[in-house]
């Protein structure tokens, strides 16, 4: 698993995406250099979580989809649809995939074959109900009509909403952290590019309470006509964080202070 962050902010102007780069392989081992951004047609970008392999075979199948879109017929409606027929290719496989190894039947004989018996149906019924698509998603992007942020939360059903205000789209296992981070701080499409990115560098720290969040991270600005990939920055972001940043408690520490706890609540010792 992972965090995926996706923040619409400076009004509505840009949108900045984000995620870990850590891929965890079953609790036995990890990769702290996995990319989950992608590029996709018409500027877009999307962040991934989930089982990498399955990932892949979302980000693929979403930009060949999206790029069949006329771009005279561009819009929210026509890129829900690709992520929802996107989401429907992979639960087809993974649903032949089963089939074929459990029940030692196919998908194509599951859905045409009138002579498979009823205890056969039926097994195959319950087998298909279990199918998961172990896929998050964030697409994200501007059309002439404005910002686009959809997120697509996989399973043994798909759920995709969009998230344009307030603008803050999480996915993954450190997907609550990361935003009750972000509405703790109030974080929203209107607030600046500084401080949206100084949030989600909080937020993304934050996530990582859940040890399947790796320290490293990757960060893109999109705007209308394109996205890059912000790096460096460490030293600015860490001004920002000393000057802005929530003061720790570790002063806390000292004497006096104990002695006005003691003071405050009639504690003699």
């Amino acid at each position: 698993m992972t965090v995926g962050i996706g923040l619409l902010c400076d009004q509505g102007k840009h949108i900045l995406l984000a995620a870990d780069m850590r891929a965890n392989y079953g609790g036995i081992s990890q990769n702290d250099q996995t990319g989950k951004l992608f590029d996709l047609p018409f500027n877009f970008c999307g962040a991934i979580s989930g089982a990498i392999g399955w990932c892949g075979e979302i980000i693929s199948e979403l930009h060949w989809r999206m790029g069949k879109i006329p771009e005279a017929q561009l819009g929210a409606e026509k890129i829900r649809e690709a992520i929802l027929d996107s989401y429907t290719r992979i639960y087809l496989m993974l649903s032949d995939q089963e089939l074929r190894n459990r029940l030692k039947i196919s998908l194509d004989q599951y859905q045409h074959d009138k002579k498979l018996v009823p205890r056969m149906r039926l097994a195959a019924n319950e087998l298909l109900q279990t199918i998961e698509v172990d896929v998050d998603l964030i697409v994200a992007g501007f059309i002439k009509a404005g910002p686009i942020q959809f997120v697509a939360q996989g399973g043994t059903s798909v759920k995709i909403h969009p998230e344009v205000t307030p603008g803050n789209a999480v996915i993954g296992s450190g997907a609550t952290a990361a935003l009750n981070w972000l509405n703790y701080r109030k974080q929203n499409y209107s607030c600046g590019l500084a401080r949206s990115l100084l949030h989600l560098t909080e937020a993304k720290q934050f996530a990582e309470v859940e040890q399947t969040v790796g320290q490293l991270r990757q960060i893109a600005l999109i705007q209308p006509g394109g996205w890059k990939g912000l790096e460096g920055g460490d030293a600015m972001i860490q001004e920002w964080w000393n000057r802005y940043g929530l003061p720790l408690s570790d002063g806390l520490q000292q004497e006096k202070y104990n002695q006005s706890f003691r003071d405050t609540f009639g504690l003699t010792s």
